[in-house]
């Protein structure tokens, strides 16, 4: 803690709260953007701006040249002069330019502390005065001295732009990293060379900046754009050696590498290609490139109008978004794409677009999820697929969920045995961080998003595969279609041919054989044990509640140990549905439900608790979907609950309580403990093949029979006892599943319940038939 700052944030919070729009500083003595902004907004209000705001704007520029820029002998020491200088002598104190005093009065030393910020940040004017830029950098968290980590180089370049532009750009950071603020400074020094007038330079890339750069060359005699140049190229990682001026030979050559770099013409010579590509992100947008992705199907026109444009790669995506666009590749779509001569590369993204999806947790499924999907298309052994971040991931987001995300994605991966490469999709810094890591192979960059925070001021990564510059259309009439528009750098070529040799679900059966081998030697080879230990584990995590202690018994800690010391802490394997061939089923779920089902001692036929941890759980908390979901519907109350629960029973469009996945896992779980109970000394893994492999195909028909006898009035009887019964133990179960994992499950009517349950009947007769 600093004590001039916290008697800073004292005063500051003493003088200015209650009054409109002020927003106290924290009183913790440490330096930081809240405390500028309360001393800004302090500023503010003694210029009588009436909606004080964090910025120093315009408003608050004008307002103070109005009222006097302050130097050493020109102030007012009414009290509104005081309490402004102990505006910006308090400002000093949390840049730690130390004014010699928290006074009030501008003297000697508050004279000096201006002085060498003006001298720190290399602007031509070092007189002590208190212009407008002046008091606007006081108030930032920028730094103007090489901070920790930081580029002399850069430093060098960054104070010879504020000495240059800074009328136009502000002052800028000086701390040796290169930033928005720096990037910015580059654009508006390049305005300002083209000779564009300061009122309508914007410090970004527009249409006039674009048609006024120059062309340079050896030769070229503007040395100002030629250092301008040598910045550019020295940020984005290639070096020009001295920041001279001068367009020699040397530079020629590394212009010439930069083109390479980025499949530009390699001539040495810098033309609008060449500056747009060192200056902005996407380069020039108008660009063609060989590569693109997008989210609709490649219909053989579409693929021929693609080729026609000089295409030669698609990216397209695994999966589709629950509850979103489905953008997933579609059925015989890869050999259309193929008969035209064309390439694809892969795209894994759900829910990609904010930090709340990312952690390693969830790499971990994600990278199950795109490799059964892979697996399921044909994609064969070192294809790569390109995981979405697809967001401005700014650092604490990259620290603390990206990159753990990506760590789970690549040990999901090398448990799975490295079938496919990992990529990654996404800004610019966010690829080079999880590339450096080594957990990304190559990079889809997305350069299209120039505002990105991760994009501003950060190179190319090394790896890039394919850059998103651009959204535009290709084809017309049933050929067109709307496409991301890519450079490809020839890192990645993409598939030209698919391969289905490999088993179904092999990497499952070796996990739960890898389990159940475990549970053998800790039983001394006792099956019936051991297949309740590796039915157990499949609960660790997700299915440890009070509802699943009511329903499965207690989860076996000491046996969870046993095998995280044997193979580790590994996400369990998901199963693709044999009968679709496409179709993912939560297999550990099954295996939780298959728990309850053959160790808590009760029949299989007949309504009791263990359904709660099946079929009958999924069902009751259906119930919090159709309420959401049920005014979509037309008709009375009645039919709008019928048509919401029949629809979203086994949904397969998007997630939910009782969605295609768990609806399989619960149907699979009957069918497979009836195997069991049938023969207790069967090993799980035979009787999971045995069902995978020629039973699955009439999976409904089973399930009738199984559990309600292959009759109707069984069946109603037990849903309407799931929904609506009085038996305690269900009850009882009820209020459990209500008060655990945030169900949400509304308290519906008897009637309501009745129909849901009427809904889920009619589903599985329906499904009975079609078989």
């Amino acid at each position: 803690m600093d004590e001039m700052i916290q008697k800073v944030q004292l005063w500051v919070n003493a003088a200015y709260s209650g009054k409109p729009g002020f927003v106290p500083a924290p009183e913790n003595g440490k330096t930081g953007w809240s405390t500028m902004y309360a001393l800004t907004r302090a500023l503010q209000i003694e210029l009588g701006i009436s909606t004080p705001a964090d910025n120093f704007g315009p408003g608050t520029e004008v307002a103070y040249k109005s009222w006097g820029e302050m130097e050493i002998g020109r102030i007012p020491t009414d009290d509104k002069g005081k309490r402004i200088v102990l505006i910006l002598q308090g400002a000093m104190y949390c840049k730690g330019y130390n004014p010699t005093g928290f006074t009030g009065t501008f003297g000697e030393g508050t004279k000096a502390a201006v002085i060498k910020l003006q001298t720190d940040a290399g602007l031509p004017i070092r007189d002590g005065k208190v212009y407008s830029y002046i008091f606007k950098a006081f108030l930032t968290m920028d730094a103007y001295v090489l901070t920790s980590g930081g580029n002399s180089r850069i430093r060098e370049m960054q104070r010879d732009l504020n000495s240059k532009y800074y009328k136009t750009s502000g002052v800028q950071p000086c701390d040796g990293y290169y930033q928005r603020g720096t990037n910015k400074a580059l654009i508006y020094g390049i305005q300002t060379e083209e000779g564009i007038a300061p009122s309508l330079q914007t410090g970004s890339i527009g249409p006039s900046t674009t048609n006024l750069l120059p062309t340079l060359s050896i030769g070229s005699t503007n040395a100002n754009f030629v250092k301008l140049l040598q910045y550019a190229l020295y940020v984005n990682d290639f070096n020009p050696g001295e920041f001279n001026g001068q367009y020699s030979t040397l530079l020629k050559n590394v212009v010439s590498e930069f083109q390479q770099f980025v499949k530009l013409p390699s001539d040495g010579v810098t033309g609008k290609q060449t500056w747009l590509s060192l200056l902005q992100s996407k380069g020039d947008p108008n660009r063609k490139g060989t590569a693109c992705d997008c989210i609709t199907e490649v219909t053989p026109a579409r693929a021929k109008a693609l080729k026609n444009a000089g295409y030669e790669t698609i990216g397209r995506y695994l999966v589709d978004i629950p509850g979103g666009l489905e953008k997933k590749i579609k059925p015989g779509e890869l050999k259309t794409i193929f008969n035209a001569g064309l390439t694809v590369f892969p795209i894994y993204q759900t829910y990609g677009n904010n930090s709340s999806h990312f952690s390693e947790a969830q790499g971990k499924r994600d990278a199950q999820d795109a490799f059964t999907a892979a697996k399921n298309y044909g994609f064969k052994n070192g294809t790569t697929i390109y995981f979405a971040v697809d967001f401005d991931a700014l650092g604490d987001d990259i620290t603390n969920k990206i990159l753990p995300h990506f760590k789970g994605i690549n040990e999901q991966m090398k448990y799975l045995g490295n079938r496919y490469n990992v990529g990654i999709y996404g800004a610019r810094n966010v690829c080079s961080q999880v590339s450096q890591k080594g957990w990304a192979t190559t990079s889809f960059v997305s350069d299209m998003s120039t505002g990105f925070s991760a994009n501003l001021g950060y190179p190319l990564p090394k790896n890039w595969a394919f850059d998103q510059i651009s959204t535009i259309s290709v084809g017309s009439g049933d050929s067109k279609i709307e496409i991301d528009n890519n450079i490809k750098s020839g890192l990645d070529n993409g598939a030209s041919s698919l391969d289905f040799s490999t088993d179904l679900n092999q990497e499952l059966y070796k996990q739960l054989y890898e389990i159940q081998l475990l549970g053998l030697q800790y039983t001394n080879n006792d099956i019936n044990q051991a297949n309740k230990l590796t039915t157990n584990y499949y609960r660790r995590k997700r299915y440890e509640s009070l509802i699943w202690t009511l329903t499965s018994g207690q989860f076996d800690k000491d046996f969870e140990e046993y095998v995280i010391s044997a193979v580790g802490e590994n996400s369990f394997v998901y199963a693709t549905d044999p009968v679709s061939k496409s179709e993912v089923i939560d297999f550990p779920h099954l295996m939780a439900t298959l728990s309850a089902l053959l160790y808590a001692n009760l029949p299989l036929v007949g309504t009791t608790q263990q359904d709660l941890a099946g079929w009958g759980g999924d069902l009751f908390t259906v119930a919090a979907d159709v309420y959401k979901n049920r005014d979509k519907y037309s008709g009375d109350n009645e039919t709008r609950t019928y048509k919401a629960a029949y629809d979203l029973i086994g949904i397969k469009t998007s997630a939910g309580n009782f969605d295609n996945s768990d609806f399989l896992g619960d149907i699979d779980a009957i069918n497979i403990a009836q195997i069991l109970l049938n023969n207790n000394t069967k090993p799980i893994l035979n009787a999971v093949q045995e069902y995978y492999n020629s039973l699955v195909s009439s999976r409904y028909k089973l399930f009738y029979k199984n559990k309600f006898n292959s009759n109707e009035n069984n069946l109603r009887l037990n849903a309407s006892n799931i929904m609506i019964g009085d038996n305690p133990d269900i009850t009882a179960a009820r209020v459990a599943l209500r008060g655990s994992m945030q169900m949400e499950v509304p308290y519906y009517t008897e009637e309501e319940g009745e129909i849901m349950a009427n809904a889920f009947a009619d589903k599985i007769l329906d499904l009975v038939a079609s078989e």
